[in-house]
Formats: C-alpha cells, structure tokens, sequence
C-alpha cells in the first residue's frame, strides 16, 4: 500500500511541475503585459499631468462617472485612458465638442500630427513624451445615438 501510495505521489508530483513549465510561459506573458500597461498608463498621466484634459468639458455638458482604464492589446500593449461624458439637451454640436478638446489641447502643449504621413492633413493631436511614448487624443460619438454623449481618451495607440 505504501509502495502505490507513493508511486502515486510521485505522479501528482511530476504531473504538477509538468503543467507549471507548460503554464510559464502563459504567466510570463501575463506579467508583461501588466508591466508593458503600467508604463504606457504612466506615460499617458504624464502627458495629462500639466492640464488633465479628460476633466474638462463644454459648458452644459457632465461627467457621467470615473475614468475607464483599458490595456487589452496583449501584442502591442496599447493603453487608453478615457471619461465618458453626456449632454444635458442641444449643448453644442459634435463639431463644436470636437473643436473645444482640440483647441484645448493645442493651447497646452499638444501638437497636431498627420499620422506619420508629411503630405496628409494633420488629423489627429498628440503629445510625445520623456519616456517615448506618443499619446494620442480622441473624441469618440457612438455613430447610432442622436444625441451628442461622448468618450474623450488619451491612447497610446498610434495616430
């Protein structure tokens, strides 16, 4: 009995550290992706840390709770930073909405960019910062609602 108890041990034993090598690899990828998250998050702080564009917003328009993280691209590890804001009745255009985070940014320290391309028209506005990240700012409408409620996020995905 001893003798099966302990062959059977040494099964569980082996089986075990088996299935931890075959999951080290899964874990170290998980571990990076958190560590890859956690720098570009703090890249996108520091490109809101002179003025935190995500707290300002129109005249008649509220803060409809917290700010969302997201760091779900476990190739890239792009990270956003986002708030997601409501209109109280007609307070302004997309355009308008648009035009106020845009001009905003551009009045503290943000740049526009072509996306790389020196011949486009500049379409997006971006900030570089110190530890190399580029952070990205966009004004998202859900393209089926009527009314002006909007997402603002800093991104480090690329213009």
């Amino acid at each position: 009995m001893k003798r099966v108890l302990g062959w059977l041990l040494m099964a569980v034993a082996v089986f075990l550290v088996m299935a931890g090598l075959a999951a080290a690899p899964l874990i170290f990828g998980i571990g990076e992706h958190r560590r890859a998250c956690g720098r570009y998050y703090d890249s996108i702080e520091a490109a809101l840390a002179p003025f935190d564009i995500l707290d300002a917003a129109p005249a008649g328009v509220t803060s409809d709770g917290e700010r969302d993280r997201d760091c779900t691209d476990t190739d890239d590890h792009h990270a956003t930073i986002s708030r997601f804001y409501r209109t109280s009745g007609q307070h302004g255009s997309r355009e308008n909405i648009e035009s106020f985070y845009r001009d905003l940014a551009l009045r503290n320290g943000w740049k526009l960019s072509s996306g790389g391309d020196p011949a486009a028209e500049p379409r997006c506005v971006v900030k570089e910062e110190p530890m190399g990240a580029e952070v990205s700012l966009e004004v998202w409408f859900d393209p089926e609602s009527k009314d002006t409620s909007y997402i603002v996020s800093a991104s480090t995905w690329p213009c």
